[in-house]
Formats: C-alpha cells, sequence, structure tokens
C-alpha cells in the first residue's frame, strides 16, 4: 500500500506542477477580489503609532523592539478616566521587515497593504501543501484553502497594516510544521526514504520557529501544538525526537530571556487589556472567550473588542447553545480521528495557538494563526462527507464540493459585508482628522487639543493630524467619547455645551448615557470605580479637573471641566462632535 493510502496519510506535495500553480493562482485572483480594496486603505488607528515609531527607529535589535509599543493611554492620547497603559512586545524580525518595506517603498502604506495580501497568499499557498500532506487530494487542499483566503474572521487581519505580524508569524509556523513533518516522517515509508537529509529539514523547522518567536509571541506554543502528534510517533527515533526537542526548548528559552532583556522585564498589563489568574471572574472569562473565539471560527461571528462578547452573554441561550454544538463537532473529530494524527495536529492547532491570546481582550486578528487549524478540521470533514475509499462515489464529491461552494459563497459574502463597518470606521477617523487638519493655520507645535464627544475610533488623531499637517508634538486631551464608536451619528442622541466662564464649560447627552455600555465597563475595571473620577495628578498633568454633574445605574448625563488655562489662549483648541460635525473647533464667547 503507497503512503498516500495509509489512514490520515498523503503522499507528499502535489506531484504536479501545473496544478500547484494554477491552484495559487486562483488564490491569489480569489485574495486579490476580496481583499484588494485595502491597496487603497491608507493608515488607521494603530498604524500611526507604528508609521511614527518606525520612522524614529534605527535598525539595531533594541531599536526594533522600541517601535513594538502603543502607548494607548498618556502616549498618543490623554484620557482622565483611565490609568496611563502601554502595551509593550517583542517583535523585532516582524518590524524590521515593515521597516524595510516601509523604506523600500518611499514610506507609502499602498507597499505595506501589497505586503499584507502577499503574506496571505503565502499562508494560502502553505496550507494547501500542508493540507495535503495530511490526506486531502490537490483540488479539496485548494479549495480548503480558498475558504481560508476568505474567511470572514482574517478579513481584519488581512485589510489592516498593523495586523500584519499575524500574517508573518502564520506563515512561519506552516513553513516550520511543514519542515517538522518531513524531518519526524509523516509515514514509515517516507521516513526511510529520507536518510540524511531530514536533518536539513530540522534545521529548517528551527530556523522558521525562531523567526515565528521573532514576529509574534504566540509562537511559543509551537512545540506544543506538535507535542500530540508525537504522541503518535514517539517509537520512532525516540532518541532523535528527544533531542529536537531540547533544542526546541532552548530556542524557546533563549527567545524568553532575550525578551525580557530587551523589554526590561516589562509587566503585563491591567484589566481590561489582560487578564490574569489573580483577577476575579478569571476563569469565567477564560472560558467565555474560548467559546467567543470559537464562534468566530466556525459561525463567523464578529469578533467584537469591548462589546462582541456582552452582546452574547445577553442572550445566554444562542451564546452557550451554538458554542456547544462547536465544541461537540470537535469531540466527534477528536473521537474519529483519535488514532489518526491529522486529528490530533488539526485540535491542537486550533486550541492551541488560541490559547495564549485568551487572556487579552477581543480582537479579530487572535483568529488568524488558530483558522489554520479551523481548516484542518474543515478538510477532514469535507473529506468523510466525500469519501475516502479508492472509487469514492460521485454523489457523495459532488456533496462535498456544494459544501465548499455553499461556504465560500457565504464567506464572501460575508467578508464584503463586514468591510462595509471596517470602511466606515476609516472615514470616521479621516473626517475628524480633516475637520481639525482644516485648522492647523490657527495651531502650532506643542499647542493642547481638546476633544469633546470624540469618536472612539479616532483614537489616534493626535498622530493622525500630525501625520497630514506636519505640526508636532500635539497634546490631545479626550473629555468625553461619545457613547457611539462612530460618534454622535444617532438622531436621537443630543448633547449640549454650555459655557460657564472662560476656563469652564459644561456638557450634556440626552438619549444615552457617557461611560455606558461596554464602554462603561472598561472604564470601570481598569478604573476600579464604577463612576469615572479624576485623581489629583491626572487633573494637573491635564491641565483641566472634570467633575461628574449627573449620573445614574447606566452611565454618566452631565460633566463639569474646568481648566487651568484659558479657552481664549490661541495654543489652546477646543472641538466638540455633533450630529452634524465630527470636530467642530468652538471659541469661547467673546473671543
Amino acid at each position: 500500500m503507497s503512503p498516500a493510502r495509509l489512514p490520515g496519510v498523503s503522499g507528499g506535495p502535489a506531484r504536479r506542477p501545473l496544478q500547484t500553480f494554477a491552484a495559487i493562482g486562483l488564490l491569489a485572483a480569489l485574495i486579490l477580489a476580496v481583499h484588494g480594496a485595502s491597496l487603497g486603505d491608507g493608515l488607521f488607528m494603530d498604524d500611526y503609532a507604528h508609521f511614527r515609531q518606525l520612522q524614529q527607529s534605527d535598525w539595531l535589535l533594541q531599536g526594533l523592539t522600541n517601535a513594538c509599543r502603543l502607548e494607548l493611554v498618556g502616549g498618543v492620547l490623554d484620557l482622565w478616566f483611565l490609568p496611563e497603559c502601554t502595551l509593550r512586545f517583542f517583535r523585532p524580525l516582524a518590524f524590521g521587515a515593515m521597516k524595510l518595506l516601509y523604506t523600500l517603498g518611499n514610506w507609502d502604506p499602498l507597499v505595506l497593504h501589497a505586503a499584507s495580501l502577499g503574506w496571505h497568499l503565502l499562508a494560502c499557498t502553505l496550507l494547501m501543501c500542508l493540507l495535503r500532506r495530511l490526506g486531502a487530494a490537490h483540488w479539496l487542499a485548494f479549495g480548503v484553502a480558498g475558504l481560508f483566503a476568505v474567511h470572514p474572521a482574517s478579513l481584519a487581519t488581512i485589510q489592516w497594516i498593523a495586523c500584519q505580524t499575524e500574517l508573518m508569524v502564520t506563515v512561519m509556523l506552516l513553513g516550520a510544521m511543514l519542515c517538522y513533518l518531513r524531518f519526524r516522517g509523516w509515514s514509515e515509508e517516507e521516513g526511510a526514504a529520507a536518510g540524511r537529509a531530514r536533518y536539513a529539514w530540522a534545521v529548517g523547522c528551527l530556523v522558521l520557529f525562531a523567526a515565528a518567536l521573532g514576529c509574534r509571541e504566540n509562537a511559543i506554543m509551537f512545540p506544543l501544538v506538535v507535542l500530540p502528534v508525537e504522541l503518535l510517533l514517539w517509537r520512532r527515533r525516540t532518541r532523535e525526537m528527544v533531542l529536537f526537542y531540547v533544542i526546541m526548548c532552548a530556542v524557546s528559552a533563549g527567545y524568553l530571556a532575550l525578551r525580557a532583556s530587551c523589554l526590561n522585564g516589562a509587566a503585563l498589563p491591567p484589566k481590561p487589556y489582560v487578564y490574569t489568574p489573580h483577577d476575579a471572574g478569571f476563569v469565567r472569562y477564560i472560558i467565555d472567550k474560548t467559546c467567543y473565539y470559537l464562534l468566530g471560527e466556525f459561525f463567523a461571528a464578529p469578533i467584537v473588542p469591548f462589546g462582541g462578547e456582552d452582546y452574547l452573554r445577553q442572550r445566554p441561550l444562542m451564546f452557550y447553545g451554538f458554542s456547544a454544538a462547536v465544541l461537540a463537532l470537535l469531540v466527534a473529530v477528536g473521537w474519529r480521528f483519535s488514532q489518526r494524527k491529522p486529528g490530533w495536529l488539526a485540535l491542537a492547532w486550533l486550541l492551541g495557538f488560541m490559547a495564549p491570546v485568551l487572556p487579552a481582550f477581543a480582537s479579530p486578528h487572535h483568529l488568524y494563526l488558530p483558522a489554520a487549524g479551523w481548516a484542518m478540521v474543515a478538510m477532514l470533514l469535507l473529506r468523510g462527507l466525500g469519501g475516502t475509499g479508492l472509487e469514492p462515489r460521485r454523489w457523495r464529491q459532488g456533496i462535498m464540493w456544494a459544501a465548499v461552494l455553499l461556504a465560500g459563497g457565504v464567506f464572501v459574502t460575508l467578508s464584503i459585508l463586514l468591510r462595509l463597518p471596517l470602511s466606515a470606521a476609516q472615514r470616521v477617523e479621516d473626517q475628524v482628522v480633516t475637520e481639525i487638519a482644516s485648522c492647523a493655520g490657527q495651531m502650532q507645535d506643542g499647542d493642547t487639543l481638546y476633544m469633546a464627544n470624540m469618536p472612539i475610533i479616532a483614537h489616534y488623531v493626535g498622530l493622525a493630524v500630525e501625520h497630514r499637517t506636519g505640526l508636532r508634538d500635539l497634546r490631545v486631551h479626550a473629555l468625553t467619547w461619545a457613547p457611539r464608536v462612530l460618534g454622535l451619528v444617532d438622531t436621537d442622541l443630543e448633547s449640549e455645551i454650555t459655557w460657564v466662564d472662560d476656563h469652564t464649560i459644561e456638557v450634556r447627552l440626552s438619549g444615552d448615557h457617557y461611560f455606558g455600555g461596554p464602554v462603561g465597563r472598561m472604564v470601570s475595571e481598569a478604573s476600579g470605580k464604577t463612576t469615572p473620577t479624576q485623581t489629583d495628578a491626572s487633573a494637573a498633568a491635564s491641565g483641566f479637573k472634570a467633575q461628574v454633574l449627573e449620573s445614574d445605574a447606566a452611565g454618566v448625563r452631565a460633566l463639569r471641566f474646568t481648566f487651568e488655562r484659558s479657552l481664549r489662549d490661541p495654543r489652546v483648541h477646543l472641538f466638540w462632535g455633533s450630529p452634524v460635525r465630527w470636530a467642530a473647533r468652538l471659541e469661547a464667547p467673546g473671543q
């Protein structure tokens, strides 16, 4: 019996180069058709921070490490109702690659968007090769890779430059897995035929694993993801396997030591950015987060930070019912393939690479790397649906391909629809920046900007205005976030401002609350207070004092702000968001 006929064993990569090139060409066309519009997207949110920091960094390890940070509060924007917070990462290889592309492309974001599409195509191609090795026929592997290419959960990862590190680490780990399978011998026949050449594959696996660690932290799970496969191979060259694992552990330990040194032992950020086992409700948070992410993978549920999970928790029958269905499916796959390496690897990849991001706040790009595990599960289910005998019946093959086409049509439709809110968010950010930039003639370097009713999506407005106008060192303070992510866009919302004097204003909101809903929960978790308050230290740093005038259990309706400097000071600017203007510059009466 040939290796291709062994249970769960593939005969290796496709032996027909023309078919392989045709499949890659079709994947490229599919990606361009669904995600090509991102080429005109420019910079968005975190991109502005990365762009500035990469421009300022050198090419050394420490310089690239310093560029891997997000100064969420107290850096790019001051928020009196949240403590200062900086997220620091160790991704020097990924940021070095991004800096190189920016430099070669004359710092045009188009080049980075094109690179994201290229990384995604490479990930799809490597996934297709991996599925072939797991037993899929050539065109089934292509079909599942095509589903991965247009999966709605991956939309933001592909179309947002800030998520490019996720694309890179997925490419590196898929390549490492292919090398690992060649090294260990996916079948007895293949292992025997490989001879000494398999040590070259071992080196390739270790190099790609180390490169993945330099791209994103979740790569650290790779040795644990391949461990279930080793449990089925442990009798084969045991000493060789132990030595390989020792080297992988040494690479991991070296990475952790280097990371700690470069980051100066930076601590994890507090809630709501990351939950730790010491936080109340940690176990419930991890369980719900796992359910949420599985729904994102298998039912294309949109992953919305600080809101999507709350929405589903309020509908427990739907949330836990659909989650139970996914878990039952995974248990069935595990049971059906309990003695076969593809099944073990599929579940280990899906759940293993999902595990390290569960304590962090929900974000759609967290699903990209685990989605390769989803693709393996999908391949096993479709392969079983189509029949695995020597001559599978045509009607079963027809059902299998109908399922692929149906899923593909649904995924493409959802990806197109989900791009609409992503595009709307970027347009809102651009509109806020445009309105503030139109006042650039009245501003100087180092001026102070106060933003009332600011859309949360415009968090990086200061860097974006500087990027567009050439101004520098603007100090931006958010007096209030708008109660909706995209601002005061609902006609039922009304907000008014009252000028008490040139140092004091009062703002009131009707139809909703400031600091209500998911935003209020995020603020209360970060500050430990149900109603936001301002400390003396934050008041001194921000140049104003905030006082809650009216509030109830749902949030805050009225606030008073008293400024140290007169709002008639030409170096101080107040911007007001309303249903008709994103950021209108207001002048104190009599100015």
